[in-house]
């Protein structure tokens, strides 16, 4: 996310969000990890691993919608801001926090919604909290390109299973040769998944019968 100044947050950590990759179906959950380049943690990496086919083909510039709240209820947000608002009436918005992630989170998004330093939440009004929630649940980012690194976690693509004997691993094309782990066209999300397959399919295509 090079145009992005989430970027200076790099190191936090929020346990859990709900992100989606417009103009796609992709929709993950999981906690994000902000980086000196943009995102990544399970949510992003989730979301890479369905989205692999999509993402390469819009040479990985898109735009991801963030609810950081997980919660898609606004109204039900709405009545909770609203209550907080009154209760801490003459606190500075940007100084108390009524949501459960970091004060480095918090003030980062005040400061991009525009509030100013100095406004009390019992000066800030309905319209504008309404306006706020809205911009907790669907905070917008631009993505150009992959990570720094030039590096990827998982393949996608690779043989097609339907030319494997899966009980041996053996090409149904050319006898005698095997396949196995991410050459085939078999991948899965972050975890260890990935990791099994390899040992597994390897395991099957050297048993020897």
């Amino acid at each position: 996310m090079p145009n992005e100044s989430i970027i200076d947050l790099m190191g936090l950590v929020v346990k859990d969000v709900k992100i989606k990759i417009l103009g796609t179906k992709i929709e993950t959950v999981g906690p994000v990890l902000i980086t000196h380049w943009g995102m990544s943690g399970p949510v992003i990496l989730k979301a890479s691993s369905i989205g692999a086919r999509d993402l390469f083909e819009s040479d990985y510039c898109f735009n991801i919608e963030i609810n950081w709240l997980l919660e898609s209820n606004t109204e039900l947000l709405y009545k909770r801001l609203e209550q907080f608002s009154l209760s801490f009436e003459k606190k500075t918005v940007i100084n108390k926090n009524p949501f459960p992630f970091s004060n480095r989170l918090w003030q980062f998004l005040v400061s991009k919604f525009g509030v100013p330093t100095n406004k009390k939440w019992g000066e800030l009004g309905k319209k504008k909290m309404r306006h706020l929630i809205e911009l907790f649940t669907k905070d917008s980012y631009s993505v150009s390109g992959k990570t720094t690194f030039k590096e990827e976690f998982v393949t996608c693509g690779g043989v097609a299973l339907s030319n494997i004997n899966v009980n041996t691993m053996e090409s149904k094309i050319h006898s005698n040769l095997y396949f196995a782990g991410e050459v085939l066209n078999i991948d899965a999300i972050t975890g260890g998944y990935n990791f099994q397959a390899a040992w597994s399919t390897g395991f099957v295509a050297g048993k020897l019968e």
